[in-house]
């Protein structure tokens, strides 16, 4: 429900992106990946602009074959439900101030999107206007990595890009107990620990990561030399 969908654009070695949805939302880097962890801020910042003008914040619409969803916080996404149930009920911040006991910069803080709130306080102000949140259902091709950290992962169709990114078709998946130093830099494990991984000296090509990426239809299992020790190992290509 607010996972916005981005668009990619370069020029040269320059990417910026831009955001139907929020379409104040911009962020840049120099590879579409620094791209697609700027966009989080991007987007954080935008939201600021729709409380400062009392504006209902938007739901997110479905992404295009070309566009990259970008998964928010819980915190923030439990920030967008308030602020929209504040509206809905047409309440200020004084109002919501008065129905939790609480100070007026405190009420403030739980729809500033730069501010860091706890979760619990956030939903604690849902249920005194009598709303919950559920955090908004990923998409199909969202892949969850268990032992990445908190809420750690990535959406299939970006490591299809990284692939790309990479001039690679297939790579040998190399999950290794050890920490990211011990791994191959050609294998999945490591793309998956470098790139998307809170934690990254921990295995994170493990069988279900691996499994729901067959899942999505986007890559296949297979077999391939090891470029660096020339035997043949476990791999996953693009499909």
């Amino acid at each position: 429900m607010y996972e916005y969908p981005i668009t990619a654009h370069q020029e040269a070695d320059h990417y910026w992106s831009s955001c139907t949805d929020i379409p104040e939302a911009h962020s840049t880097g120099d590879s579409l990946e620094e791209l697609l962890k700027n966009a989080v801020a991007g987007i954080t910042l935008a939201l600021t602009i729709y409380v400062d003008q009392g504006r209902e914040i938007p739901a997110a619409s479905d992404p295009a074959e070309d566009q990259h969803p970008i998964a928010l916080p819980a915190v923030t996404v439990a920030k967008i439900a308030l602020w929209n149930a504040m509206r809905a009920q047409g309440l200020k911040v004084a109002d919501l101030a008065r129905k939790l006991g609480v100070s007026h910069p405190v009420a403030n803080r739980l729809v500033d999107f730069e501010h860091n709130s706890k979760i619990e306080q956030v939903e604690g102000a849902l249920a005194a206007l009598g709303q919950t949140v559920k955090a908004a259902t990923r998409n199909p091709g969202w892949i969850p990595l268990p032992y990445g950290g908190a809420e750690a992962g990535f959406y299939a169709r970006r490591l299809v890009d990284a692939f790309r990114e990479l001039d690679k078709g297939e790579i040998v998946i190399g999950a290794v107990a050890s920490k990211l130093d011990g791994v191959k830099p050609h294998s999945l494990d490591y793309l998956l620990r470098s790139r998307y991984a809170r934690n990254c000296d921990t295995k994170q090509a493990v069988q279900a990561v691996v499994d729901d990426l067959v899942a999505t239809g986007l890559f296949a299992r297979s077999r391939m030399d090891d470029p660096q020790t020339g035997r043949e190992v476990d791999s996953i290509k693009l499909v």
